[in-house]
């Protein structure tokens, strides 16, 4: 009985024989490769029915603050601009802010409702290069009208919520700042080249035109402040305080009236794409081709030991 388990023990600490597996395999040889063909065929199929993927991409220069006058003012007069809401100072990291307003979902909600972009993420079907048409799912959104169908199942409209939107739009879209530079680079994918270059645009615009009418409505608050102090104090010394900081605050209030860059220069415009950037219809056939002969491999591996533990 010991003599027995001796051999069983070491029988189960027998290092594999290679060229015993490679004899399994190779008895299984036609099964692998049928598998394996058939594994890539289906790979092959699936990345055909995938839709061609456009990016498109913009460069831009984020513009310096125009606080420079009241930059000068700042050792003088910073303790009192404060009280009025006044950054004499400027800011350090307005790059960084611009990007995340770009991200956030008050800007992006009403940059949603504003280009109707909801279409262009949930119901287009495909982009027809011949005619440079989007082809929208009828059974989803009608094209001709602009209106959501009613799922029948569900009674509901097919029309996503905001959030969905949200998140699938952020899913598109990149934008990454190069700190060796300071250049910002924001990219856009989608079916149809014209639509990414379209998007980048309206982002492009719609950032500058926010920051200069929030930058506009900032100055006209402080100059109507400003003048209210004004008529509150009666020393010149503090007059004249106020005068030198209004003054400085209309001229930025001109520049950004006449200024529509204002935030992101454009250096490098985004064009229609002609090359996808995805799939990579080759890479998606010669990884399934590995993957499904290593599978192959593995299962007629594991069925040899199964027979062979069974009749042990």
């Amino acid at each position: 009985m010991s003599q027995a388990n001796n051999s069983a023990e070491q029988a189960d600490h027998q290092p594999l024989d290679l060229i015993a597996l490679w004899l399994v395999l190779w008895r299984s040889k036609w099964s692998i490769i049928g598998f394996t063909i058939a594994f890539t065929c289906a790979a092959v199929v699936y990345s055909l029915q995938l839709p061609n993927i456009y990016k498109s991409s913009v460069l831009l220069s984020p513009q310096e603050s125009q606080d420079s006058g009241l930059s000068g003012l700042a050792g003088q007069f910073s303790g009192l601009a404060s009280v009025a809401g006044i950054n004499l100072a400027g800011g350090n990291n307005d790059t960084a802010m611009h990007i995340e307003i770009i991200k956030s979902k008050d800007f992006l909600y009403d940059f949603f409702n504003k280009h109707n972009i909801a279409p262009l993420l949930f119901a287009v079907k495909e982009w027809d290069k011949n005619t440079e048409q989007l082809i929208f799912d009828e059974l989803r959104y009608d094209g001709q009208l602009h209106v959501w169908q009613i799922n029948n199942e569900k009674n509901e409209s097919f029309e996503p919520s905001q959030y969905d939107v949200y998140e699938r739009f952020l899913k598109l879209l990149s934008i990454f700042q190069n700190k060796t530079t300071g250049l910002v680079t924001i990219e856009f994918e989608h079916q149809s080249p014209s639509v990414a270059k379209n998007i980048l645009d309206l982002i492009v615009a719609d950032i500058n035109e926010l920051m200069r009418q929030t930058e506009i409505n900032d100055k006209q608050k402080s100059i109507e402040f400003l003048g209210m102090q004004l008529t509150k104090t009666s020393i010149a010394e503090m007059k004249n305080v106020f005068y030198s900081i209004i003054e400085e605050q209309t001229k930025l209030m001109l520049l950004a009236e006449v200024r529509k860059d204002f935030v992101f220069k454009v250096i490098d415009s985004p064009i229609v794409e002609e090359r996808k950037s995805s799939p990579n219809r080759a890479i998606i056939c010669i990884a399934s081709l590995l993957f499904g002969g290593l599978i192959s491999c593995l299962v007629c591996l594991v069925l040899h030991f199964y027979r062979s533990f069974k009749t042990a």
